[in-house]
């Protein structure tokens, strides 16, 4: 015998109105709809809108943007981006020695620290997406890394170890950023700078290197004092030049007469002393010349 109970429940199922379930329903869905019909793009960002697995040939700028549902938005940075490949263990993108190992022109090994800062071209970033990588991350392993390897090590066969110690480093610098830019340009990329940050050398070398440089700096520092002395031993010439012309001038205006004459001038003071005894003497056969001044205590003369 069939429950009551579970008859009347579905006897009242059956009248409740198909409105209040349709009705939130067909609300939910538009929320739903409409919320993923609105993207939002952050400062420093460009978008790539994805249709089913079709790249949309526009981007989505940063900000508030409309899209119709179905829609997938891939997000790449457009402010410059930095790369370091180092020797120093956490320095670099890759953890450990990540430094490049090059061969120059004299067969040495050389290892090259450097930095490369770039940004993508945002007016190409749908490219970027269909022709080279899906996300940001692949952008630096697929073609960053392996191409700046490449130019470096062809690069440096054409340069010496001490080329990359004097003002060719600047050119090696130029080359490289040259063809760089070109082969980034090509993928959609465009490189800011290159820095060469650090040259590291074999043990051997960096000593000879090294050694030459103190033997350079010791040959600058004797240099500089042999400069020294000369412009010393010059002064020294000049003063005794000075002085021997200030001699000859005093010679030819101290005449004996001259001289006696300011002695006479002296001993009119020393006639006013009470405490001064003087004796003047001719000290020329002419009864002429410098007197010979005796200065001696009163008291003791008198005894």
């Amino acid at each position: 015998m069939p429950d009551n109970k579970n008859i009347y429940e579905v006897k009242n199922l059956k009248n409740f109105p198909k409105s209040a379930i349709i009705i939130p329903a067909i609300l939910i869905f538009l929320i739903v709809g409409m919320k993923s019909m609105i993207v939002t793009i952050d400062s420093g960002e460009i978008g790539v809108p994805i249709l089913f697995g079709k790249v949309q040939e526009y981007t989505l700028s940063e900000g508030i943007n409309v899209i119709i549902p179905f829609i997938k938005v891939v997000k790449f940075p457009t402010r410059v981006q930095q790369y370091t490949m180092s020797s120093a263990f956490a320095e670099g993108k890759v953890r450990g020695d990540d430094s490049i190992t090059i061969k120059t022109k004299n067969g040495l090994n050389v290892g090259i620290d450097m930095t490369i800062w770039y940004y993508i071209d945002k007016a190409k970033a749908f490219s970027i997406y269909r022709e080279i990588a899906k996300n940001y991350g692949e952008i630096e392993p697929k073609i960053l890394r392996p191409s700046t390897r490449t130019i470096l090590r062809d690069v440096a066969v054409n340069f010496t170890v001490q080329d990359l110690y004097t003002e060719k480093r600047e050119e090696f610098t130029s080359i490289i950023t040259s063809q760089l830019k070109a082969i980034m340009a090509g993928k959609h990329l465009l490189l800011d700078r290159v820095l060469i940050r650090k040259i590291i050398l074999p043990k051997s070398v960096e000593e000879a290197i090294s050694i030459k440089m103190q033997t350079k700096q010791r040959s600058e520092e004797m240099e500089y004092k042999k400069q020294i002395a000369t412009k010393e031993a010059e002064i020294r010439e000049i003063e005794a030049i000075g002085l021997s012309k200030a001699q000859g001038i005093i010679n030819s205006t101290l005449t004996p007469n001259y001289i006696q004459f300011k002695a006479i001038e002296v001993y009119k003071q020393l006639v006013n002393s009470k405490n001064t005894t003087f004796i003047v003497m001719p000290t020329s056969s002419k009864g002429s010349g410098i007197p010979l001044i005796l200065n001696a205590d009163t008291k003791n003369s008198s005894k």
